[in-house]
């Protein structure tokens, strides 16, 4: 499984290489105004997990990314019981600089995103309790993506930093293995939770 993910990956890469090719040949695209490298590659860290993130700028104030990330096998304790993730995904990102063209720091780093995931693995796995057995939470595998943003932000010589705050919403309702505790672990607060994505990528910039 995380063989056929890798290769999605790459054939999203492909993909955006293309529109980069593309939008490069219609605009060009001012550096000290862009919240977007050129082209990067990068390490992501965050809720969603560990995973590669590449991008390609196009059309001055646009930018693709593509990625996928895994969740590392760690199990949690939640209420006194052991809960964990098994988590895997793919993704396909646009942002847009709405303020492209402005001098102010925010206005050259903040974007706004739309796009979407695939998970191949999407499932919580529960300790059960008293004559409750253990269980599995499965949840929708395909969620658009609504979120925000800051890029560019200088490390050091080619390195930058991506900030990224957003949800992946959900399109089908949770199924569970025994009962109905499906609506216990993602209903209210809780089910914010399996779809939020809070993460920064550390990049190199080409």
């Amino acid at each position: 499984m995380r063989i056929k993910l890798i290769k999605e990956f790459f054939w999203m890469l492909l993909m955006s290489a293309l529109l980069f090719c593309c939008g490069k040949a219609e605009a060009q695209v001012l550096p000290e105004y862009s919240a977007f490298p050129t082209s990067s590659l990068g390490l992501q860290l965050g809720v969603q997990g560990l995973g590669l993130q590449g991008s390609y700028s196009f059309a001055r104030s646009f930018n693709l990314r593509v990625g996928f990330d895994v969740t590392p096998d760690v199990t949690f304790i939640y209420n006194s019981r052991n809960l964990r993730v098994d988590r895997s995904a793919v993704y396909a990102l646009v942002d847009w600089q709405p303020m492209y063209g402005n001098t102010q720091w925010f206005a050259t780093k903040w974007f706004v995103t739309t796009g979407f995931g695939y998970y191949f693995n999407n499932t919580l796995y529960r300790q059960g309790i008293g004559r409750t057995p253990d269980y599995s939470v499965s949840m929708s595998k395909y969620r658009p993506y609504i979120g925000t943003g800051l890029g560019d932000i200088y490390l050091f010589g080619n390195v930058r930093l991506r900030l990224d705050v957003g949800s992946f919403l959900p399109t089908s309702a949770p199924t569970s293995s025994y009962e109905n505790k499906a609506n216990t672990i993602t209903s209210g607060l809780k089910g914010i939770m399996p779809g939020l994505n809070t993460a920064a990528t550390f990049y190199i910039k080409f």
